[in-house]
């Protein structure tokens, strides 16, 4: 069975909250590497995830483009404009396990200190390119 998501026009201004909600995840997720408890490192991944995926949603928000309801960064990025894309571009689709299935799995895929850095560096590079990108 093919899955059909239909497509949701939000109005504009829906786009600041969705970049404050997403400043927010970026928030915790920072507060989350920077802990001394031991924890899941998905859940590092999982946030930052869901900050990129709100970040691009203000962006098509801002923009009037109509999105489905979906976690799949591909499919979101694909709705930009090639003059907007975001930085990584298509390669934000590598977070997309984070979204949903690594949540229920743990440790399959060691994530070192480093790669939660990086994670976190493309997030705040995707948040700079969000605010730009609705300040105009």
């Amino acid at each position: 069975m093919t899955k059909s998501y239909k497509k949701q026009l939000f109005p504009q201004k829906y786009s600041k909250e969705l970049l404050k909600i997403a400043d927010g995840d970026l928030a915790s997720a920072k507060t989350l590497f920077q802990s001394s408890h031991d924890g899941r490192p998905e859940n590092i991944v999982f946030i930052a995830q869901q900050s990129v995926e709100k970040y691009i949603k203000a962006v098509l928000v801002h923009l009037q483009i109509a999105f489905p309801l979906v976690h799949d960064l591909g499919v979101l990025v694909a709705l930009l404009p090639d003059d907007k894309m975001p930085p990584e571009g298509f390669a934000l689709m590598e977070l997309n396990p984070f979204a949903s299935v690594r949540r229920y799995h743990e440790g399959e895929i060691p994530l070192t200190k480093e790669e939660l850095k990086v994670t976190l560096d493309i997030a705040q590079r995707v948040a700079e390119w969000a605010k730009t990108s609705t300040s105009k």
